[in-house]
């Protein structure tokens, strides 16, 4: 188990940005990894209300269940996690559900939601490339692929939320990225699902 505070800057790319910038740091499908996030909510749609985000998130060898929750007075998220063997993530997936013992769990309680509440809502699969700018801001390249959607995205991982911004701003600016807003990838992958 584990808890971090998460403070990240982020953009929608062009793909044609998306390649500049992977070229500029010659970043290329060898550095890359996949992952795939798998959301839960309630029927009610809880989660969503209290701004919290929920996933089971597998990797080639490993994966973990994560919850986002806002902090009070301060920016950012608090993210929990377990972490789970590959074939455990799969068995929660099989059975539609998400661990109900540990401290993810322990932490929706805060919340006044039950574990066995929640169901799979949706799932997002990425191609990630990370670069370490230096020891207070991490590049992440993401190509994602969601419910008939593809898109490119830019997020800034930073120590501190005054001074990131500030980073990530004259980032965009110095490498003439287009700066495109964009909802969470939780929020693309409903809006999406329900699209169709």
């Amino acid at each position: 188990m584990s808890q971090e505070i998460e403070i990240e800057f982020k953009s929608l790319l062009t793909e044609k940005d998306y390649k500049k910038l992977c070229a500029t740091f010659e970043l290329s499908d060898a550095n890359s990894f996949t992952q795939t996030n798998y959301y839960f909510d309630t029927p009610q749609g809880d989660l969503k209300e209290k701004r919290l985000g929920l996933r089971i998130r597998t990797f080639d060898d490993k994966a973990e269940l994560t919850l986002k929750s806002p902090l009070e007075n301060q920016e950012g998220l608090l993210e929990t996690t377990d972490y789970l063997t590959h074939e455990e993530a799969k068995a929660l997936l099989n059975e539609n559900n998400i661990l109900v013992t540990g401290q993810v769990a322990k932490k929706l309680q805060e919340f006044n939601i039950n574990a066995n509440d929640v169901y799979l809502i949706g799932e997002l699969k990425t191609k990630r490339l990370e670069y370490k700018l230096d020891e207070s801001h991490l590049l992440v390249l993401d190509e994602s692929w969601y419910h008939g959607k593809h898109d490119y995205e830019l997020e800034m991982e930073v120590k501190e939320a005054v001074s990131g911004k500030d980073y990530f701003v004259k980032f965009i600016k110095e490498y003439g990225i287009t700066y495109i807003p964009t909802e969470n990838k939780i929020s693309r992958t409903i809006r999406a699902k329900k699209a169709l």
